[in-house]
């Protein structure tokens, strides 16, 4: 059993490897580029203060919500 357990983790271990691989190579490709708002947006500041804003609300009906 524990031989089978070693074998699993070191396949998830290669696994997670080439999947690192493949995520760096596409942002390496295809870095993220800033959203450009427009119109309405525009001229509109988004604050840390209305993320948590929206957490709480978005969140309002979970129990033991840590700020």
């Amino acid at each position: 059993m524990s031989q089978y357990v070693l074998l699993r983790i070191q396949s998830l271990q290669e696994e997670l490897e080439s999947l690192k691989k493949i995520v760096r190579h596409q942002l390496l490709r295809n870095p993220r580029k800033p959203t450009n708002i427009k119109g309405l947006w525009k001229d509109l500041e988004i604050t840390d203060d209305d993320f948590a804003d929206a957490k709480k609300a978005v969140f309002k009906d979970v129990t033991n919500w840590n700020d």
